[in-house]
């Protein structure tokens, strides 16, 4: 029987893996960017975590505020409403950093199980972004802006 915390970390990678392909066979440019974004930011945030959500992960935070960047580009430049979300849902997973730097009595239950929620969200958003494209519709396609 694989652990629980093991079963957990398994999920999302499938989930994540799932997205990707989904974005890179189905997906416009902006799907797959943000399929590769969060693909990286997981790579990204299993070098820098380093402890069990006791206290604030600034390495986690700075990758969360890079990938929060990448989803507000995409959410400027598309004319599709699925950036918007998940820019959205990201926001609120580096609020939740900020809450649990401005408050220690945020306890670590309460935010490693809102950053699940938000990535999970997250992962969703980018789904169904790519699940939804039609790249020869010039809606989805690129914006010149």
């Amino acid at each position: 029987m694989i652990p629980l915390f093991q079963m957990r970390a398994l999920i999302w990678a499938i989930t994540v893996l799932l997205v990707c392909v989904v974005a890179v066979r189905r997906g416009g440019p902006y799907e797959r960017l943000a399929s590769g974004g969060l693909l990286a930011a997981w790579a990204m945030t299993m070098l820098v975590y380093r402890s069990q959500f006791t206290q604030t992960e600034w390495g986690i935070f700075v990758v969360d505020g890079a990938m929060l960047a990448l989803l507000t580009w995409i959410a400027l430049r598309s004319a599709r409403y699925w950036p918007l979300f998940a820019a959205g849902f990201h926001l609120l997973a580096a609020v939740t950093h900020v809450a649990n730097m401005v408050d220690v009595k945020v306890g670590a239950w309460a935010y490693l199980t809102a950053e699940i929620i938000w990535g999970y969200l997250l992962a969703a958003t980018i789904g169904y972004g790519a699940w939804t494209s039609r790249p020869d519709s010039p809606r989805d396609a690129p914006s010149r802006r």
